[in-house]
């Protein structure tokens, strides 16, 4: 028998599928979508029900459209939709399913992004625009305003109406161009959280090598508190364990910001900064920075970091008799088989049923 390892189904990404459809041509293209991926799935409806956004050329919506160019800051500005629940701190993806009006985002879809754009900084977003034949960019231009702190996928999937009945195809080809299989499967949990002062924030970390150190070295020593101070009146900073490698960039920092200096300073920012760092994530859902010097306090504070929604590896049960394939932390067979932790490349993983470290 080999190795069964038992893990938290958080540690992989979901994803949410938020769509509006008047004519039925996005419900399509999201069905064919829903056949292909597993997602939790939302249809935004209007507050006031009968209206025929097909009269007059479409007069209601291109009113509502032009209401909203007129003041795109104002909630009053964006027509009512019928409540939604839903938890974007559960997901990690979001594909939108969008018609296009008048060059722009449907209306009643505009309202939810208004509304929850904010909570899906750092989450991936994918785009799916169904038109008669005008070009997409003004949707996706109203996408990134209302999202502003989303990574969009790229490209995004233009559907023309005569396509509709194509679009099991190209969505399938769509999301092979956009990688989502490994994007979302095959990923460590890229959570995490952070702990001060009573306080828990999440975060979303990047995908890079420094980023995955961090993820590591948590994986295997588990939670690491780590004494923190203020300085420059810009930011907390305190020093890691270990040094994490580097991929410094030219960065200007905004609220939230997670920064690695030097390879083993730990940095928030809660204001803006200009210089060359390596960026590790950023806290989900802030909104100022005096926000979170109200959380972090005036003065030292000691912050736990903790990767988020997953204990790794819970438990194990392994045949005594040939255990020498080597697992995961994800519970994933690997490719490597193990000649003790000389033999294993560097990581952590499950051998013999016990957490072992590779050099």
């Amino acid at each position: 028998m080999a190795l069964v390892a038992a893990t938290n189904m958080a540690l992989y990404a979901k994803t949410l599928v938020v769509y509006y459809s008047y004519t039925n041509n996005v419900h399509n293209i999201v069905t064919a979508l829903c056949g292909q991926i597993d997602a939790d799935v939302i249809r935004i409806e209007p507050a006031e029900k009968g209206l025929d956004y097909a009269a007059n050329n479409y007069a209601i919506g291109s009113e509502q459209i032009a209401a909203i160019r007129n003041k795109p800051d104002d909630a009053a500005a964006y027509p009512a939709i019928d409540p939604v629940t839903v938890n974007p701190d559960e997901y990690d993806t979001v594909i939108i399913g969008a018609p296009l009006w008048w060059s722009d985002m449907a209306s009643p879809l505009q309202t939810f992004l208004f509304h929850y754009g904010k909570q899906l900084a750092g989450k991936r977003i994918g785009l799916i625009v169904s038109s008669a034949s005008s070009g997409i960019s003004g949707v996706e231009a109203d996408a990134r305003r209302l999202v502003p702190g989303g990574v969009f996928l790229s490209p995004s999937l233009w559907i023309r109406s005569s396509q509709t009945s194509s679009a099991p195809t190209l969505v399938a080809e769509w999301l092979k161009t956009i990688d989502y299989k490994n994007i979302t499967d095959n990923n460590m949990n890229n959570k995490l959280s952070i702990s001060a002062n009573g306080h828990t924030l999440t975060a979303t970390l990047d995908d890079n090598s420094s980023a995955r150190a961090l993820q590591e070295m948590l994986a295997s020593a588990g939670p690491v508190t780590i004494h923190m101070s203020d300085y420059g009146d810009m930011e907390k900073v305190g020093i890691l364990p270990q040094s994490l490698p580097t991929n410094d960039e030219h960065i200007n920092t905004v609220a939230g910001d997670l920064i690695l200096y030097q390879g083993r300073n730990f940095v928030i920012y809660y204001d803006s900064n200009s210089w060359n760092f390596t960026r590790l994530g950023k806290i989900d859902n802030v909104t100022s920075g005096n926000e979170l010097k109200n959380i972090l306090g005036s003065g030292d504070v000691d912050v736990t970091l903790t990767l988020s929604g997953t204990a790794g590896i819970s438990s194990t049960t392994a045949d005594s008799g040939k255990a020498t394939t080597m697992y995961d932390l994800r519970g994933m067979h690997t490719a490597h088989r193990s000649n003790g932790p000389e033999g294993m490349p560097k990581g952590v993983y499950i051998v013999n049923g016990k957490k072992t470290t590779g050099r």
